[in-house]
């Protein structure tokens, strides 16, 4: 009974201390804007911004290397079943191509047609890419391989939808770096 007073009390006296300096914080926070009620905005200075933040993001081919290094390297986990290792290459692969849709969620085809990447991926991050998480989680090494390569597929069917048919992956063949062991015995 005493400890659950003391809580209602204690609880009362947070709550009035912090209704009496809310008002006065957002008062002093009022007083230093500018009278006009608008800041000014320097439009040269913008536009140089926003000319600088474009000429230092990275293109659409620079993220995608990053996303097949990243892939590469779950084919080779998921085939040691080092699934701790395969589930933080899956998770860097989707972090590169959610990085990438950031970028420029709607390219240009060579054509000049204009892809939506954001629904293509949604469609593909609820199916094939689920599917392959659930066999890393599952720790399914039997359907491992047939989800990485519908993964695969997939991610050649985007390709194809960017009008970049000739982007066409395929299992990889040997290690994308040497200095990771893809076994699961820390030996």
């Amino acid at each position: 009974m005493l400890k659950t007073l003391l809580i209602f009390v204690l609880g009362a006296l947070i709550g009035a201390l912090a209704m009496w300096r809310i008002p006065a914080l957002a008062q002093s926070s009022v007083k230093d804007q500018p009278k006009s009620g608008s800041p000014k905005v320097d439009f040269g200075e913008l536009n140089d911004d926003v000319t600088r933040l474009k000429n230092i993001t990275p293109n659409l081919s620079h993220v995608m290397a990053d996303v097949a290094f990243q892939y590469s390297n779950l084919w080779f986990a998921g085939q040691k079943k080092n699934w701790p290792l395969a589930m933080f290459y899956y998770n860097e692969t989707r972090g590169r191509i959610r990085w990438m849709l950031r970028i420029n969620p709607n390219p240009k085809t060579p054509e000049g047609e204009v892809v939506n990447l954001q629904g293509i991926f949604d469609g593909i991050d609820t199916s094939s890419l689920a599917g392959l998480k659930k066999a890393i989680e599952d720790k399914n090494s039997d359907q491992f391989p047939a989800a990485y390569k519908l993964m695969l597929d997939s991610c050649y069917s985007c390709h194809k939808s960017a009008g970049r048919p000739y982007l066409r992956p395929i299992i990889p063949t040997a290690p994308p770096q040497s200095i990771i062991s893809y076994s699961p015995d820390p030996s």
